[in-house]
C-alpha cells in the first residue's frame, strides 16, 4: 500500500513538473555577440533588423554570456553589398564619416555565405568589447527571444547612398575569464541592413511624404 501511495505520488509530481514545463515562458541566451539598428523592424524572411534610413545608427553588442567571457577582441564589422554594384558612381557607405572601400571579394572567413556572399564587401575594425567590465545592460534583440545580460555597445553612425542594399555581419574572438579563446560571429538572425525601399513600400509611405509636404507649405504660407 505505501509503496503504491509513493509510485502515485512520484506520478502526480512528474505530470506536475512536466505542466510547469509546458507553460514556464522559454528564455534564450544572449548571444556573445550581436547587432541591432534601434528604431528598425525585424524582417523575419531575412532575420535581419532592417532599416530604410540612409543614416542611422547601428549598435554592435557584445555580452559576457553564455560562457563567462571576459571581453570580445579582433572584433570587425563586414559590409557587404551586391556584385552587380561594386565601383557604381556615385555610390558610398561611410561609418562615423569615415567611407568604407567595397573592394574584397569573396566570403569572410569568420562568416558562411548566408545568401550574402560571395560579394563584394569591406572591413571596419573596431575597438575591444569590454564585456565584464563595461557595466552596461545587453538586451537579446531578436523577437520572440527574452533575457538580459552584462556586456559593452559600441555605436556607429551609418550614412550612405544609392545601393540597393548594405548588410552587415560581425565578429570576433571571445577571451574568456579563464584565459580561454574561441571564435564567435554574430547569429545570422541577429543581422542588421539597409535597404532602398521597395516600390510597394514606397507606395505606402507616400501618402504620408504628401500629408508632411502638405503641412510645411501650411506652415509656410
Amino acid at each position: 500500500m505505501i509503496k503504491k501511495m509513493f509510485s502515485k505520488r512520484i506520478s502526480i509530481l512528474v505530470i506536475t513538473l512536466a505542466g510547469l514545463v509546458c507553460i514556464t515562458p522559454l528564455s534564450y541566451a544572449i548571444p556573445s555577440l550581436q547587432l541591432y539598428i534601434p528604431g528598425s523592424t525585424y524582417d523575419s524572411t531575412t532575420e535581419s533588423w532592417t532599416t530604410y534610413d540612409s543614416n542611422f545608427e547601428l549598435q554592435v553588442l557584445g555580452a559576457s554570456s553564455p560562457n563567462n567571457a571576459d571581453y570580445i577582441t579582433n572584433l570587425k564589422l563586414y559590409i557587404a553589398i551586391l556584385a552587380t554594384e561594386y565601383g557604381m558612381s556615385g555610390a558610398y557607405i561611410n561609418i562615423n564619416g569615415v567611407p568604407i572601400n567595397l573592394n574584397i571579394y569573396g566570403t569572410p572567413p569568420p562568416i558562411p555565405p548566408h545568401s550574402i556572399f560571395p560579394t563584394y564587401y569591406g572591413e571596419y575594425s573596431l575597438p575591444n568589447l569590454m564585456v565584464s567590465t563595461a557595466g552596461k545592460t545587453v538586451y537579446n534583440y531578436n523577437p520572440g527571444e527574452t533575457g538580459s545580460d552584462l556586456g559593452d555597445i559600441h555605436s556607429l553612425q551609418i550614412d550612405w547612398s544609392d545601393y540597393t542594399f548594405v548588410h552587415f555581419d560581425a565578429a570576433g574572438t571571445v577571451v574568456g575569464n579563464n584565459g580561454h579563446t574561441w571564435q564567435r560571429r554574430a547569429p545570422f538572425s541577429h543581422d542588421a541592413e539597409a535597404v532602398v525601399p521597395e516600390p510597394s513600400t514606397m507606395f505606402l509611405l507616400l501618402p504620408g511624404f504628401l500629408g508632411l509636404a502638405g503641412f510645411r507649405r501650411r506652415n509656410q504660407a
